[in-house]
């Protein structure tokens, strides 16, 4: 991972799993010729093998002395030396070798991961529970509410789909004798893609014969505060709030218990309980100034209550809580509760905003179940994607008799991702799916936009974001291509354009665009401005597609780019995708930013603050050519508060300023 070379003696870092080991190489101990070929053949990257002598050096520093090496396999490419050497998340993403190979910290990430999911292994062990697999093809998606994928069986000429849920199999096994089973499995969703969902994700199911919701209520608590107790040292975590921040949580038992009514009534002062119809909710939540960020046209009551208690209450849940008793038309596979038939007995684990457990007293009558798959069958033909399919296959199973038992079912990624304090679920599983680099196809859930086109909610760590129609092709790939734009005609801007690309991309990484393709806009969005000399009619005209056309940008680029002059190209070219938002946004906060800098005493951007930054936008004469209602757009178009806006400007700028001059 490192070679330094010191003329006579070189050293050496070699890097394995278990962490570094330095090497000391003298050309004495190999002789002239064989040192001279050793420094010739090595690069960064190699594996070699070594035999010598274990000493530690003066700094104290564990060394050995090399007698004899062997070069053992030859890189090609050389690796990031340290992090900063992966240009991007999205590289992270998809050359998650290199990730792991310079980031340790990411390396023990996936360690943790690895050593959580067998600490809840260990603790279904000890709690008599047996382990089993079930299908990934089925004849039908059943156990959840979500749309599965679907494909062809070529040997039985039929369709069948991708499993949903492990549930309908794992409670067979119930039937079939099993009193405790689980089930560490991969699901398939064929939803939306944001920050808190993956289409593809991991699982643990369990499922317990004689128990019911409460019981497993109870064995929750105990599960996880043992098992990070154990991991930890402690049951108290620092999470990701809504916002990103961290927070400390207790996962020490008990945790507090809410229903899904009260928690609506508490934040919306709607009860769902008086809600006979969804045109009814509809209405309520009309009269509170409440909208969804989904569709609701299609959406049964069930599913309106549950997008409402996204909406209003969820991302308000940091410490570990339980939602309980939720609508029955929420809950097809749910036993009815006993006192009030609307509800079930049921509960989901919420912490950091992000739903971690569901879990409920499972339906066992066969009868009931039947019926219930009959009205969700109703639900889906009439346009409610989500809702659930029937599987008689498993009504059938349950007319052989189920005890009474409970079911659970938690996202590993989810729970991980809190644990180590990641905000995106991509970060916590090695080898995310990525649309290929060249995939010019436009796709409802493309990475680079961050957009969930299906009925899955925004990422509930960050403020809602409205759902965007508009499709783009990612352009990241022209990073070091608008570098070198900047440098052959930008000069009086060449600030501004840097300071614009820095907080794009920390804007793409907050709101789950593609950080270079953002940064790419940032660059160039004032490219042609010192040619134009403050023609602001030509500006973003024919002069910036000359220069585009220099790199062979996609038209994408330039419709972005002119997106942020809404005065000439607003009609054309409207702010109908979180790229054009961000940058109309953020175009002219850094040149104010730049601008405040510069008065200071220092001219050093370290020393400016959100507070200070505030009180010159309070200031109407100080850069009065700012336009300060398109900064606070922030809170509109981004659902990101202005304080919170300039702080993420500001430390994008610090990070660049070098580049800045400042």
């Amino acid at each position: 991972m490192l070679l330094r070379d010191m003329g006579k003696m070189t050293f050496i870092t070699l890097q394995d799993h278990t962490g570094r080991l330095q090497l000391a190489v003298k050309e004495e101990d190999l002789g002239h010729e064989a040192y001279k070929d050793m420094l010739h053949l090595l690069d960064l990257g190699d594996f070699i093998g070594v035999t010598g002598e274990r000493f530690t050096t003066q700094k104290g520093e564990p060394t050995v002395r090399v007698k004899i090496w062997t070069m053992l396999s030859k890189a090609l490419r050389q690796p990031p030396e340290k992090w900063h050497g992966i240009s991007t998340q999205e590289t992270a993403w998809r050359q998650r070798y290199l990730d792991t190979i310079s980031n340790r910290e990411s390396f023990d990430r996936f360690v943790f991961r690895s050593e959580f999911v067998k600490k809840v292994r260990e603790f279904y062990w000890k709690n008599h529970f047996v382990e089993v697999e079930t299908p990934v093809l089925v004849n039908a998606a059943s156990g959840a509410l979500a749309s599965p994928f679907k494909t062809h069986h070529a040997a039985y000429d039929m369709d069948v789909y991708l499993r949903i849920a492990t549930e309908t199999f794992l409670k067979e096994c119930i039937v079939g004798g099993f009193d405790r089973v689980f089930e560490v499995g991969r699901i398939f969703r064929n939803e939306g893609l944001d920050p808190s969902h993956l289409q593809d994700f991991t699982m643990i199911e369990h499922y317990a014969a004689y128990w019911d919701y409460v019981k497993n209520m109870e064995f929750t608590e105990k599960m996880l505060s043992e098992v990070l107790k154990d991991m930890l040292g402690t049951t108290k975590v620092k999470i990701p709030d809504r916002d990103g921040k961290l927070v400390e949580v207790d996962f020490k038992a008990p945790w507090p218990r809410l229903s899904i009514r009260q928690a609506i009534l508490d934040e919306s002062g709607i009860d769902i309980e008086k809600m006979d119809s969804q045109r009814a909710l509809l209405e309520a939540m009309k009269s509170k100034n409440i909208r969804l960020d989904v569709p609701v046209e299609n959406l049964g009551l069930g599913n309106l209550i549950d997008q409402l208690y996204k909406k209003v209450c969820r991302p308000n849940l940091v410490r570990p809580t339980f939602i309980t008793e939720h609508p029955i038309e929420l809950s097809p596979l749910a036993r009815r509760n006993d006192a009030n038939p609307k509800i079930t007995d049921r509960f989901q684990l919420v912490v950091g905003g992000w739903e971690i457990v569901n879990a409920y007293s499972e339906l066992i009558d066969p009868v009931d179940q039947a019926e219930r798959f009959e009205q969700q069958a109703r639900a889906h033909a009439g346009g409610d994607a989500d809702a659930h399919r029937k599987d008689d296959e498993f009504v059938t199973a349950l007319e052989y008799g189920c005890p009474p038992t409970s079911g659970w079912g938690m996202g590993v990624d989810r729970i991980v991702a809190l644990l180590t304090q990641q905000t995106n679920l991509r970060d916590v599983v090695l080898f995310p799916l990525m649309k290929p680099v060249h995939d010019k196809s436009p796709s409802p859930a493309a990475v680079g936009e961050g957009r969930g086109e299906g009925k899955k909610e925004k990422s509930p760590i960050y403020s809602q974001k409205p759902s965007l129609p508009s499709q783009h092709l990612a352009y990241g790939h022209l990073l070091p291509a608008a570098h070198g734009l900047i440098g052959k005609h930008a000069d009086k801007t060449k600030a501004h354009l840097v300071a614009t690309g820095a907080t794009m991309e920390a804007l793409a990484r907050k709101l789950g665009g593609d950080p270079d393709t953002w940064r790419v806009a940032g660059m160039l969005h004032d490219l042609d401005w010192d040619h134009l000399q403050k023609d602001a009619e030509e500006h973003c005209g024919k002069t910036l597609e000359q220069m585009l056309a220099e790199i062979a940008s996609p038209k994408e680029l330039l419709e972005d780019i002119r997106s942020h002059y809404a005065a000439k190209y607003g009609a054309d070219h409207p702010l109908d995708s979180m790229l054009r938002k961000a940058l109309y946004c953020v175009d002219e906060l850094t040149g104010f930013i730049i601008a405040v800098t510069l008065v200071r005493p220092s001219k050093k951007i370290a020393d400016v603050e959100v507070s200070s930054v505030k009180k010159k936008l309070k200031d109407k004469t100080f850069a009065a050519q700012v336009d300060r209602t398109q900064i606070g757009k922030c809170e509109e178009l981004l659902s990101i508060p202005l304080d919170e806006m300039i702080q993420i400007t500001l430390k994008a700028m610090q990070g660049v300023a070098s580049e800045l001059g400042l």
